[in-house]
């Protein structure tokens, strides 16, 4: 995963690129709004793959600095984090009343969302959970899987299923931003979001040099 983080990211910078040189054209938008949105695709994809195989190592996201997991919402970025964007960059205009429903819906889920990841690191900070990953830690050679026991199968998957449903927040957010906002907005908000990603990637690798 980390070779495939750091091939994501410089390819995440490229789009930076193109997406700040964009010309007004809307067929050259469009495209570019698509190859962002399938970027970002790509990356929840393959994290995906690997919550299957180890999810535990799917939230502690070892490939990225220290300072970028500090921003980590369930695995990803918050959905709320789009709108405060959507702000900075100068705000919907005369798609408020649409994107403030859209805002609301996802802020009740996201909230919800939080108080089960809560209740389920209580969950994993019990005796009985933390002994079997332990154990399981130190037998790297897969011989005691964490999830043959009954109580420590059920919250890792239970933190499976959390993280796709925080994975569909996070797209239906995407769609729902991308369908009531106009295509230049949605360039200005795709550009402002790429760019605080790869800046606070660049201070969390400034940090840890």
């Amino acid at each position: 995963m980390e070779a495939f983080y750091g091939d994501w990211m410089r390819r995440l910078e490229q789009i930076l690129r193109d997406l700040t040189s964009a010309s007004r054209g809307e067929g050259e938008i469009g495209e570019l709004i698509d190859l962002a949105l399938s970027h970002y695709k790509s990356y929840y994809l393959e994290r995906r793959r690997l919550a299957e195989r180890d999810v535990l190592q799917a939230f502690a996201a070892p490939w990225m600095t220290s300072f970028e997991r500090t921003f980590l919402w369930i695995g990803g970025g918050r959905p709320s984090l789009a709108f405060r964007l959507l702000d900075a960059a100068g705000g919907s205009g005369d798609q408020a009343a649409a994107v403030m429903e859209l805002r609301v819906e996802a802020a009740a889920e996201e909230e919800r969302l939080s108080r089960e990841m809560a209740s389920l690191q209580e969950a994993m900070a019990t005796p009985v959970v933390v002994a079997v990953v332990r154990r399981a830690a130190e037998l790297s050679d897969g011989a005691y899987p964490p999830e043959q026991d009954a109580v420590v199968g059920s919250v890792l998957r239970s933190l499976r299923l959390l993280l796709d449903r925080a994975d569909v927040l996070r797209v239906a957010v995407a769609k729902g931003l991308v369908r009531i906002l106009s295509p230049e907005k949605v360039v200005k908000l795709l550009v402002a979001s790429t760019h605080l990603q790869i800046r606070i990637r660049a201070w969390g690798t400034m940090r840890q040099a």
